[in-house]
């Protein structure tokens, strides 16, 4: 794999620009390519820089990608430091986070659930005006404002969670229980717990990706609008609304949004050629 590649950085700049680049000789690139020479990691790494992710990917479709990024070795030995590196970027990177914490969920379920075990003990779910108070106002996203709703996930938590020890069991018995709401009315809490640091993150992590929100269904509602009564509204719009009449043309001309019209606004100048 590692001469495929030098081949392809060869094929790319030609080989004068080769052997500039990689800081080689002649006859080092000439061994390296007739594997008389085995090639450095440090030659590779600066081949890798002259590739395209897409020249790249094409280099090793069909050949295993960890092989050809060192982390299987030649010998089919693995570089453990370059996996832990990677997984170390988990604590910068959203994405990579999730990522790693579905495939643990969905491949070492068990062994999670056994390193949680004494995670999950001696937490007892109890509604406190604490929680009230997190919900209305600490709560990330979208807060629970509305009072019947509260009301809602109150009689609901009374009803199910309260004095209930957290445990695999409850956690089981709100991912198959037959109302919804009370997985949303279980996440928040889980949230609070974590808030008030009486879990773990590993804890708050796992049971945040177990257990599902409420799955809400989201209609596209489309309906018919009078070519009339839009000729009308920009007639009363031009006759007595001079500022948000060249607005409401250059949506209906432009297909803009509002956000990027007022930004075109905003942003105009008339002596500057696009």
């Amino acid at each position: 794999m590692r001469r495929i590649i030098l081949k392809r950085v060869k094929k790319k700049l030609g080989f004068n620009k080769t052997l500039e680049v990689l800081s080689i000789a002649k006859g080092s690139l000439h061994k390296y390519l007739s594997r008389v020479r085995r090639i450095p990691d440090n030659v590779v790494y600066r081949a890798l820089q002259h590739l395209e992710e897409g020249e790249f990917n094409e280099v090793v479709k069909g050949v295993d990608r960890p092989r050809a990024m060192g982390i299987i070795r030649e010998d089919d030995s693995i570089d453990y430091s370059l996996i832990l590196q990677a997984v170390a970027l988990a604590s910068r990177d959203e994405y990579l986070k999730q990522a790693l914490l579905k495939f643990t969920v969905e491949n070492f379920r068990e062994d999670l659930r056994k390193m949680l075990g004494l995670s999950l003990a001696h937490v007892v779910f109890k509604w406190e005006q604490g929680f009230e108070e997190f919900l209305r106002e600490r709560k990330k996203r979208r807060k629970v404002t509305d009072p019947e709703t509260v009301a809602y996930y109150k009689s609901l938590f009374i009803k199910h969670l309260e004095s209930k020890t957290l445990s695999e069991e409850l956690v089981n018995y709100v991912i198959n229980h037959e109302n919804k709401w009370l997985r949303n009315v279980f996440r928040h809490y889980i949230q609070y717990l974590y808030y008030t640091r009486r879990i773990p993150p590993e804890t708050y992590g796992w049971i945040m990706e177990v257990v599902p929100s409420r799955s809400y269904k989201l209609d596209v509602r489309p309906y018919s609008i009078d070519l009339e009564d839009v000729a009308e509204t920009l007639r009363y719009l031009e006759e007595n609304h001079e500022f948000y009449y060249p607005i409401y043309r250059l949506m209906l001309e432009g297909g803009l949004r509002l956000s990027h019209t007022l930004l075109l606004v905003e942003s105009f100048n008339p002596k500057e050629l696009v």
